[in-house]
């Protein structure tokens, strides 16, 4: 037998006292006078001695009852067989090196204590002990088989590490090594895990997969003092129009998983030239979303930082951004045999707008790459080449506006319209068209009217082309006939698409000759800028469009500091894209503005930021980390606190440690029996 807890056993001195109580038990004595003591002498001589088996008996049970109570604490176990004493023992151990062990515990961060804890590992191991020692990274180097000397060097390089890991990855990882290892012959007894983790509370797996191959598992649990945490969760912008001169609002979503309320938390806001304070009131364990209202006052690519200042992970305290401010926006018109020169001219009217304007046969020639919106302006027939081109163009965030000619091929018209989420074209229509209602509380018309619209004159539509859904459309009416009919549509999945029920002819609508026709035309446009993502997180499957056509082999960097990265680069739709998924990303990049360059000149800006899975601070309770290894099939030793944590527990890995709760179960019996030895005494 060993023991987890040796130092209890120096409590058994205690028995000491007891005995020596029995042995020197004085008691007054009182004189009584009796005329004849003969009897009572009699009578003292047959009491004697059941009187010293009765005191012994419930010394026995005391001391009994105390020695088992000290032995339990003490948690003893049994080791293996003297046959296997000379085997290679093998421990597992996983170290998790996620930004939520960075938080301060009682001995310092979680991280320091965790490396601590697993290089005590060796201090009491037989010297024959072998290791595999793995974290986050889940990498080919860690599946090697460590010596002690060895085990202790890989420790002490661990390193904090972006990579997020859910629990059944780390699993996974694990039981496939076993398997692996089995197969090979290298190990003959499925070797037990040492979980080192904060074990951060993550949402339910739906996966109920068995790892057969890990037998069982010892997790150290590693708490914080504090468990809050103050991060920057998200921004966004109240509209996508990035125009030089306009009016922008920045919302900025900030997270407080403490306990405690934070009161005017202090977020710091830099948009090139601008710079900002803004506060945000927290309740505890709750979010404020803040704003910033501004004018895109300079041309160009405004890079942009938000920032907390929190004492706890640091690395989600900071938010990078970008966006571009375009001086101009392009638009090509696909004049067709029903167009209206008044698309052109309402786009003539802003200096903002480049246009462009070419027939059907000519639009497949053009470079739609270089174009914010694409107008199909009174087109009867939709080539497949063309219908082919422009789904293309949607895919990568292209705006296309639909106005049918006055006798359209439905077949050609409903291909393109199912390619972008629309409603098909079923027929013609001539009754109750008059237009009755805008869906104002649509994002589209924000900005357009102040207060709630009375009184808009709406134009007059005589004939009208009646649109369909079907189970591929995805769109928004935003403004119906009375009918209930749409006139107006947009597309709300992927696709940016724009949709008139009418022709512009004046046979079909006098749209043309209403302020309502300019208004829409010119905000679509506004809401057409091609805009490269805002930010990608580090990891993630998101990509980031290369605006270029260089013809160079050499590869594109990504530089900020003294970071240097090539990232990978694929072709979708005929355009080059960059990517930053992957584990490669994840070890060489932080979160910052990074400048996109090729040959030495700079082709753009990319803004990155870390995952905010780390950030959800909350802690999974002992029940419920239990719960989680017992549903995967593993069986778990003991769940530990890491500050009260003791190595030699470890030393038997395998063993069964619940002998202490026989010797605690006897400790009662005992207790038992003393009190029915006293009871039956005194009667």
């Amino acid at each position: 037998m060993k023991w987890v807890y040796p130092e209890f056993l120096f409590a058994l001195l205690v028995l000491v006292i007891p005995i020596l109580i029995h042995l020197f038990h004085f008691r007054k004595y009182k004189t009584i006078y009796f005329s004849s003591i003969a009897f009572v002498k009699s009578v003292e001589q047959q009491q004697k001695n059941p009187r010293k088996i009765r005191h012994l008996l419930i010394l026995i049970a005391r001391c009994l009852a105390f020695a088992c109570l000290v032995i339990a604490f003490a948690q003893p176990y049994f080791p293996k067989s003297e046959t296997s004493k000379n085997d290679i023992q093998l421990i597992g151990v996983y170290i998790d090196n996620s930004f939520s062990m960075s938080r301060i515990g009682g001995q310092g961060e979680l991280l320091a204590q965790a490396k601590e804890l697993a290089g005590s590992i060796v201090d009491k191991a037989p010297r024959n002990t072998q290791y595999v020692l793995f974290t986050n990274e889940l990498s080919g180097n860690e599946k090697q088989t460590l010596t002690k000397v060895k085990f202790v060097d890989q420790v002490a390089k661990v390193n904090y590490s972006p990579i997020y890991r859910s629990r059944e990855e780390i699993l996974s990882y694990w039981n496939q090594w076993i398997e692996d290892a089995q197969k090979e012959g290298n190990i003959k007894i499925k070797p037990s895990l040492v979980y080192l983790s904060d074990f951060q509370k993550t949402k339910p797996s739906d996966s109920n997969k068995k790892f057969k191959s890990i037998a069982q598992v010892s997790p150290l649990i590693l708490s914080p003092q504090n468990t809050g945490n103050l991060y920057v969760d998200t921004i966004w912008f109240e509209t996508p129009i990035q125009k030089l001169g306009s009016a922008q609002t920045l919302s900025i979503r900030v997270v407080n998983t403490g306990k405690e309320a934070i009161e005017s938390a202090v977020v710091n806001v830099q948009i090139g030239k601008i710079k900002r304070d803004l506060f945000a009131e927290l309740p505890a364990n709750s979010a404020d979303t803040v704003h910033l209202n501004y004018f895109n006052q300079d041309a160009g690519i405004a890079k942009g930082k938000i920032a907390v200042n929190d004492k706890q992970m640091t690395q989600d305290d900071s938010f990078y951004f970008n966006y571009e401010v375009k001086k101009s926006s392009s638009v090509l018109i696909v004049n067709g045999e029903d167009a209206v020169e008044n698309v052109g001219i309402v786009f003539g009217l802003d200096d903002f707008y480049r246009i462009k304007e070419v027939s059907t046969t000519q639009a497949s020639q053009e470079n739609l790459e270089s174009v914010d919106l694409i107008v199909l302006n009174g087109l009867n027939q939709v080539p497949s080449n063309l219908s082919t081109e422009l789904s293309a163009y949607s895919e990568e965030q292209g705006s296309i506006l639909l106005i049918p000619g006055t006798n359209i091929s439905p077949s050609g018209w409903n291909a393109l319209l199912d390619k972008l989420n629309l409603p098909s074209i079923n027929g013609t229509q001539t009754v109750g068209l008059g237009i009755q209602k805008l869906n104002i509380k649509d994002p589209f018309f924000r900005g357009i009217f102040e207060g709630r619209p009375e009184n808009i004159s709406l134009p007059a539509v005589a004939k009208a082309y009646r649109l369909m859904n079907n189970s591929k459309t995805l769109s928004s009416n935003l403004i119906n006939y009375q009918n209930g009919t749409p006139f107006f549509v947009k597309s709300t999945g992927k696709n940016h698409a724009y949709l008139f029920s009418t022709s512009l002819k004046p046979e079909f609508s006098t749209f043309t000759s209403n302020q309502l026709f300019s208004t829409l035309l010119l905000h679509a446009g506004n809401l057409s800028q091609r805009q490269n993502p805002y930010y990608l997180i580090i990891g993630s499957d998101g990509s980031y469009p290369l605006n270029e056509n260089s013809a160079s082999e050499n590869p594109i960097h990504l530089k900020q500091g003294t970071i240097d990265y090539i990232p990978v680069v694929f072709t979708k739709n005929k355009r080059a894209y960059l990517s930053i998924q992957g584990l490669e990303a994840i070890r060489m990049l932080e979160a910052g503005n990074y400048a996109i360059s090729r040959d030495g000149k700079q082709k753009g800006i990319l803004s990155t930021n870390y995952n905010r899975l780390e950030s959800q601070t909350q802690e999974s309770t002992q029940e419920e980390i239990k719960r989680v290894f017992e549903q995967a099939g593993i069986r778990v030793n003991s769940i530990q606190d890491g500050s009260n944590w003791n190595s030699s527990s470890l030393l038997e890995i395998g063993e069964s440690y619940d002998s202490w709760r026989w010797f605690a179960f006897f400790a009662g019996i005992f207790v038992l029996c003393e009190m029915a030895l006293l009871i039956f005494y005194k009667k």
